[in-house]
């Protein structure tokens, strides 16, 4: 019989599945892959046809974040897929086996795509450089810069803004679809989608209102945080941006602006990521470095 004659099993399956699919609707679309996977096999269709419709429901169920049916049915995927490096299939496996933390799985899926993976059987701590991601918050998404261990995780170091719910210090799982750019240091970087939070951070995370009269008092601050291992975040610089220009082309080269108080001098909201009596040290050091200059609110714990 053939596999695609009008009104035939098969075809009917792939109309059901993919009207599924159309609609978004992806506890349907895996229920109807998974039964038009089988039918597939079942009628010797060919290794293409079968490569797509099992990668499309190890898709559906990555979307599902259903990670165990994501593995099994990728692993099929990946096995009937064509042969050689940048093969997606093997990247949506590594996806999957880094959220269950199948590291043979993950190392093995890194490896087939064509990525450059230490030797090991643990989990896999490289340094794969710094990439923006697109995170979830409690009030929306924000973008944050991130250290990447492998190609589908990394640690956000900068300090998500307050009312984010988020932390600095968290590891997040990312997709490998670039969507959006950002621009800093004449350099351009792809930004990332989160997929799931992997690991969280333990390290609170403290918004402070700082007196200061010019740009070398933050460089100040930051730099006695960076010998401490505490990161500051100056959000009073942080622009918010719709939804097509997050995900458009951002450039962040541009000088930071505080607005001028009363004084003459300026105020900015930074956000501290370090624990309650770190954070009031930190800042004592800096007040106590050129208090004439300097002086800061009192820290409120928000995250």
């Amino acid at each position: 019989m053939p596999l695609f004659r009008r009104g035939s099993p098969l075809q009917q399956l792939v109309d059901d599945a993919y009207s599924a699919w159309d609609a978004q609707d992806w506890p349907v679309a895996a229920v109807a892959l998974e039964r038009l996977v089988d039918a597939a096999r079942a009628h010797d269709a060919s290794r293409e046809d079968l490569a797509g419709w099992s990668f499309d429901l190890a898709l559906t169920h990555k979307f599902l974040r259903d990670w165990p049916a994501a593995r099994r049915h990728g692993l099929l995927a990946a096995e009937l897929a064509a042969d050689g490096p940048g093969e997606p299939a093997w990247w949506n496996l590594g996806i999957a086996a880094t959220a269950l933390h199948d590291w043979p799985t993950a190392r093995r899926a890194w490896a087939a795509y064509g990525v450059d993976i230490a030797p090991g059987d643990g989990p896999i701590e490289g340094d794969y450089g710094t990439t923006p991601v697109r995170i979830q918050t409690a009030d929306g998404q924000e973008v944050v810069w991130c250290r990447r261990l492998d190609p589908a995780r990394a640690v956000i170091h900068s300090v998500p803004l307050p009312g984010s719910g988020r932390r600095w210090g968290e590891t997040v799982l990312h997709d490998g679809v670039p969507n959006g750019e950002r621009v800093t240091g004449g350099r351009t970087y792809p930004v990332f989608d989160e997929i799931e939070l992997w690991a969280p951070s333990e390290v609170p995370v403290s918004s402070v209102e700082l007196r200061l009269t010019g740009d070398d008092d933050l460089v100040a601050l930051q730099d006695l945080g960076s010998a401490e291992g505490i990161e500051v975040e100056a959000w009073s610089t942080v622009v918010p941006l719709c939804a097509a220009c997050s995900e458009g082309r951002v450039d962040h080269d541009r000088p930071h602006n505080h607005a001028p108080d009363e004084s003459g001098g300026s105020r900015c909201r930074v956000g501290v990521a370090a624990s309650e009596e770190a954070t009031e040290r930190l800042l004592r050091r800096w007040v106590e470095g050129d208090p004439p200059r300097r002086g800061a609110g009192t820290p409120e714990v928000v995250a």
